[in-house]
């Protein structure tokens, strides 16, 4: 079974970010970070695709690199949705 497509929150973004191993004190401001920057190797990026794909039903697995920031995974993440810019 696919699960709804549906945008993510910056809330819904931060839990998953915390849940891959970003540091609780980093918040939001920290997300034009690259992942590299941010202490979160390639398995934290991997693991983060598939909580993506689980809430969203999207896959980002092979666009999410090593310098790629959070912001724009959320961005990323949103358009394939259809999210309305800013809906986050």
């Amino acid at each position: 079974m696919t699960a709804p497509v549906r945008a993510l929150s910056d809330e819904d973004f931060r839990t998953l970010l915390l849940g891959i191993g970003l540091d609780r004190r980093k918040g939001p401001e920290s997300w034009s970070t690259t992942f590299t920057d941010l202490d979160l190797d390639s398995l934290a990026r991997v693991e983060l695709a598939s909580r993506i794909k689980t809430l969203t039903g999207v896959e980002v697995e092979d666009r999410i690199t090593a310098d790629s920031t959070p912001a724009e995974v959320l961005e990323l993440v949103n358009t394939l949705v259809g999210a309305p810019a800013g809906a986050s």
